[in-house]
């Protein structure tokens, strides 16, 4: 293992040497991952840290981070938290949250030199790792410094996994560093032990993003979007398509505009570089449309471009009906929870598998809709002239959310258990 470490190490030193000039360039040309970028090649101001003996949270994206947030709630009572980030999405959001109250950084790329400075720096007691991200180098110091690590919300997305089970060989000895690889399901469970983790390290403690949504925590979000909306007309549903990408739009509108059914849209792509891209689109369809960002919604006209971050989870309460895109194109679907934990029909595509669990949950309880493209439009008109239909489905939808609660303390009573 020393050698193969070498070898990462020696690796990791002359991909750092090639690619930074070409990020560096970018970031200062383009804006793209400027935020952080001394940071993530391991200048990291020991300023940032206040406080001596931290529990380390690291949650690389946005999607990671909000899974961290009731996790971060809990732990930070008795103790100091630093978290680290991979992205400038998952930075703004566990900024929002916290603020100053737990010590914000961006992690560095998983070399040798950059994260044994870190660790001095950070003494943790403890390090938490959200879902999928494996580090070999961060784990093997941990290890190393006998500082009990774990990954929570364990999951393989269908392509991570092949990779890993390739490797197998060379991951079954990183996974033996792990203090507890702690998974959202068996299925899950069992790809980690074909990918070389002992049984004994394996556990199931169930999905943390059935338990994120507490409505008391967004009473100030909520108000903010229901502001937004209130020039709306009461008489109309509230159709609102989320994290659509590149090839959807057109999808999606080929078929929900051949219904004859007046409709508020709210449109929400996933990425917010293409909302020039999504502007050009809606004018390609003779439509016309309004960008959130004005803050003084009309609603006059056939679209709403929703072009702000971090409101798409609040903004599903509102809907009558939500369609989740992701899932008409080879991406593997979206947040099916963010809309369902409102009790707002979903209509997705056939690509669901990143969200292959909470899909299948929800279709055993008949709470969701998929449909092929050029089906769309017919299962929304079913929806939108049937009230007693969406009431059936935001009652399936609660129900699926309610068996399925309670991941948060499990895997916080595990986490400490193993650091008093």
């Amino acid at each position: 293992m020393r050698i193969l470490f070498f070898i990462y190490n020696f690796l990791m030193f002359i991909v750092i040497l090639i690619l930074f000039p070409f990020y560096f360039v970018r970031a200062y040309l383009t804006g793209k991952d400027k935020h952080g970028l001394f940071q993530r090649i391991g200048f990291i101001p020991e300023k940032i840290f206040t406080k001596k003996k931290y529990i380390w949270v690291h949650a690389v994206s946005a999607g990671e981070a909000k899974v961290a947030v009731p996790i971060i709630k809990k732990l930070k009572i008795n103790n100091n938290i630093a978290v680290s980030v991979g992205t400038e999405t998952g930075y703004k959001m566990i900024k929002e949250h916290f603020e100053d109250q737990v010590d914000l950084f961006y992690m560095p790329v998983d070399f040798f030199f950059f994260l044994n400075r870190l660790f001095k720096i950070i003494k943790p007691e403890s390090i938490v790792i959200v879902e999928t991200e494996i580090w070999p180098q961060l784990i093997r110091l941990a290890y190393n410094k006998n500082i009990p690590i774990f990954l929570i919300n364990g999951r393989m997305p269908p392509r991570d996994y092949k990779n890993y089970k390739y490797f197998r060989f060379l991951w079954k000895h990183i996974f033996r560093m792990y203090t507890r690889i702690l998974v959202t399901n068996n299925k899950e469970k069992i790809k980690f032990k074909k990918c070389g983790a002992e049984e004994d390290l394996v556990e199931v403690f169930g999905n943390i993003k059935f338990d994120i949504y507490e409505k008391k925590d967004n009473i100030n979000r909520i108000e903010k979007i229901k502001k937004l909306l209130s020039k709306r007309s009461n008489q109309k549903p509230l159709l609102v398509v989320g994290s659509t990408h590149k090839n959807e739009e057109e999808i999606i509108f080929d078929d929900i505009f051949n219904i004859q059914k007046d409709f508020d849209l709210i449109l929400a792509p996933r990425h917010l570089t293409r909302i020039s891209e999504v502007e050009n689109i809606i004018d390609n369809y003779g439509l016309k449309h309004e960008l959130r960002s004005s803050e003084n919604l009309s609603w006059k006209n056939d679209i709403v471009l929703w072009d702000t971050m971090g409101e798409l989870d609040v903004l599903y309460k509102f809907a009558d009906v939500v369609i989740v895109g992701g899932s008409w194109i080879d991406q593997g679907g979206h947040n099916i929870i963010e809309p369902a934990i409102w009790g707002v029909p979903i209509i997705v595509g056939p690509y669901m598998y990143n969200f292959q669990q909470e899909f299948n949950i929800f279709k055993k309880e008949n709470a969701i809709i998929q449909a092929e493209k050029g089906e769309i439009g017919k299962n929304l008109n079913k929806l939108l002239n049937d009230k007693k239909l969406r009431r059936k489905y935001s009652r399936n939808l609660k129900k699926c959310i309610d068996q399925s609660k309670g991941a948060v303390e499990k895997y916080i009573k595990e986490i400490q258990k193993m650091i008093e």
